[in-house]
């Protein structure tokens, strides 16, 4: 069995979405009307994935799903992009 590579992130995050505020789904909740639309965004001030530093990356991820993802119902689609 391979070995995880230490890794390590500090940055900044911000997320948007279709569910009322505040997201039931960041409380384990189904999604309002049971279908969450939403954007990710990340910026990783400090980070590295074994001997690959990750400093300076921002990645945003656009995606939906329906049903709680937290009961493993949910049937999701997601881009990300660097």
């Amino acid at each position: 069995m391979n070995a995880v590579p230490q890794w390590r992130l500090a940055g900044d995050w911000f997320d948007i979405c279709s569910c009322d505020i505040p997201c039931p789904c960041e409380f384990a909740q189904r999604p309002t009307g049971n279908h969450c639309q939403g954007v990710l965004a990340w910026h990783v001030r400090e980070g590295q994935y074994g001997d690959v530093k990750l400093d300076g990356l921002s990645l945003v991820a656009l995606g939906e799903f329906e049903g709680n993802l937290w009961a493993g119902e949910a049937k999701a689609v997601m881009g990300m992009y660097l």
